[in-house]
This record gives structure tokens, sequence and C-alpha cells, in this order.
């Protein structure tokens, strides 16, 4: 997998989120396993321990252009994605 791929994966799973929120608990947190580089959305009650676990709303901010709308925070998925694939 490619550092832009993961980066995908990451921004697809938070546009989703912001796309549906009210359907995700307070709780919701990307998960990325660390071998497959899966990336889902949790909120808790499926956790396993062989993932690492990111709060969704550290990758997203409020949009400049259209205020009271989220974005995704392109700064947060490419740091996160830099931690597994430089």
């Amino acid at each position: 997998m490619t550092h832009e791929e993961l980066e995908n994966l990451l921004r697809n799973a938070v546009e989703d989120y912001i796309a549906d929120e009210e359907a995700y608990d307070d709780n919701a947190r990307l998960r990325i396993d660390p071998q497959s580089k899966e990336v889902s959305i949790t909120d808790g009650a499926d956790e396993v321990e062989d993932a690492d676990y990111y709060d969704v709303m550290d990758f997203i901010k409020m949009s400049p252009a259209d205020p009271g709308k989220w974005e995704v925070d392109e700064d947060a998925v490419e740091s996160v994605a830099e931690e597994y694939i430089g």
C-alpha cells in the first residue's frame, strides 16, 4: 500500500463520518489495522487489541469557505498516513 492509498482510506472514512455523523456515538474513532492498513470507524463497542485508534474529530475541521460545515483536515490525514507509510 502506498502513502497516497492510505491517505485515501483515511479521507474516505472521515468523509463517511461527516456525511452521517448522527449514525455514530460521541466516542467515534478511526481504527487502523497496523498490518493490513484497513481503516474503519468504530464507536467503541467492537474494539480489538491489535489495532490503533484515533478520535475521528482529530481529522475534522470547520470549513472556512462554508461556515457551519465540517471538512476533512488534510494535515491530520497526511500526518497519520506518514506514521504508517513514510
